[in-house]
């Protein structure tokens, strides 16, 4: 499954290795000759692209794609064009990525680049708009709208304290500003905890940095599983704010994502510009699966890296046609105190910190509280990251938070999936327990 050999089995007799139902060599092949297939049948729509790319699938076959003649149907070829022109894009893509595009189960701007989320892209920058229009031109409904430009908006949400304007704002652009969330002392204590463990972290040499030009350089930072690392956090998930948008938005029993801690630094490369429901494949546009709370620990403002949004684009099928470039986004910006908070579906980014290192409040600390719809597997698993003795002092409110209680029909242990029953981790699940089988009888109960 997924690419993923069986392992060596543990009981000889149930070794299915002589049982394949498929070759996967054969089974690639048949995908490198669909996607041929696709692309040929998409042709006509492919001379949009008003270029020559290059495309290779799997590991030794490259095609190309000839649509630079405005006046005649795209070519596809097998080899080098003959007048020796060099590709203005080349794309590498597995041949079921292709498949997948056409079928419409998986987007193009996260199949192209999901994993540089977090730092810069291999890939030309003239290339990516190619890229994306490219795998666009594929899928069923084609190329999405370009989001609407920020200036032609009769008005844009600012901070208030005004809750019911706050919601009108999420549901009409995509996000509202909270103004005065959390008090000057607040601030001032988050802040703190923020500031230190980001160092702690540093000296211990287990930082995670980003916004560089790969996944393991930058200058920002990123504390991850914030209910691990202080009391402070742990707090902050009594906000009432979250009682007030998230059960309005996505439902009663939603999830805790994730819960981390953003520092952007000067120097930073703008973050790929992305929806937080993009893992949710395929795409879908029409239902809002979560909901992000960002509590602003300084002011954000566009020099310090607030985050790039495009107001309004949490609705409809659009998309920005280079994820890459902040151009057509506005920052959002806010006083310290404030929170941020926007459809998981509203097209963002953290923006680029154009300040001087070491200046006053040249670093923007921040916290995203992002919850998701319950029955979407969280980022990440607090079954594997929470520390035992976080665990011992959770809540019942931040126990259902991590996903320790049943909702529905998911969220068990055991088989025991009762609504509002909440567990803990156990050591002595049942294991193998044999005995002779013998046919089964019920038991007399009170000699009946």
């Amino acid at each position: 499954m997924a690419g993923v050999p069986p392992g060596r089995p543990l009981v000889p007799e149930l070794d299915f290795s002589s049982q394949p139902y498929g070759n996967l060599s054969k089974r690639f092949d048949e995908d490198i000759s669909h996607a041929r297939s696709i692309i040929k049948e998409k042709l006509p729509v492919l001379s949009q692209l008003n270029a020559l790319l290059s495309l290779t699938l799997g590991t030794n076959l490259t095609l190309f794609i000839d649509a630079r003649s405005p006046d005649s149907p795209a070519k596809l070829l097998g080899s080098h064009p003959d007048d020796g022109a060099e590709p203005d894009c080349q794309l590498a893509l597995r041949p079921e990525t292709i498949i997948q595009f056409y079928q419409g189960h998986l987007d193009p701007r996260y199949g192209l680049f999901k994993d540089e989320f977090l730092h810069d892209t291999a890939m030309s920058k003239k290339s990516i708009p190619l890229a994306i229009k490219f795998s666009d031109l594929l899928t069923p409904q084609g190329p999405p709208s370009l989001p609407k430009v920020p200036s032609t908006f009769e008005r844009l949400p600012v901070p208030t304290e005004d809750i019911a304007q706050v919601k009108r704002d999420i549901k009409e652009f995509g996000y509202g500003l909270v103004k005065n969330a959390l008090t000057p002392t607040q601030v001032a204590v988050l802040r703190k905890a923020v500031e230190e463990q980001a160092a702690g972290e540093r000296k211990a040499g287990v930082a995670r940095m980003d916004g560089g030009a790969d996944a393991t350089s930058g200058p920002n930072q990123r504390l991850w599983v914030l209910v691990n690392k202080g009391d402070e956090f742990l707090d902050l998930l009594n906000h009432p704010l979250i009682d007030e948008i998230v059960p309005w938005l996505i439902g009663d029993h939603a999830l805790l994502h994730s819960y981390l801690a953003n520092i952007a630094r000067p120097g930073n490369i703008p973050m790929v510009m992305h929806t937080d429901q993009v893992a949710v494949q395929p795409p879908i546009r029409d239902v809002v699966f979560g909901v992000n709370i960002m509590f602003a620990l300084t002011d954000v403002t566009a020099s310090n890296g607030a985050t790039r949004i495009i107001p309004g684009s949490h609705l409809g099928h659009v998309a920005p046609a280079d994820i890459f470039s902040i151009e057509g986004t506005i920052p959002a910006e806010a006083p310290a105190g404030s929170a941020f908070v926007f459809d998981s579906r509203l097209w963002h980014g953290t923006g680029p910190n154009t300040l001087t290192p070491g200046s006053p409040d040249s670093e923007r600390p921040t916290i995203f509280m992002f919850f998701m719809r319950s029955f979407i597997r969280s980022q990440e698993n607090y079954s594997l990251s929470l520390r035992p003795d976080v665990a011992r002092k959770l809540s019942q409110r931040q126990r259902k938070f991590l996903g320790f209680c049943a909702t529905g029909t998911v969220g068990g242990q055991e088989g025991y999936i009762t609504e509002g029953t909440y567990f803990d981790r156990k050591e002595d699940c049942v294991g193998a327990i044999r005995a002779p089988h013998e046919p089964y009888v019920p038991e007399l109960v009170n000699g009946a």
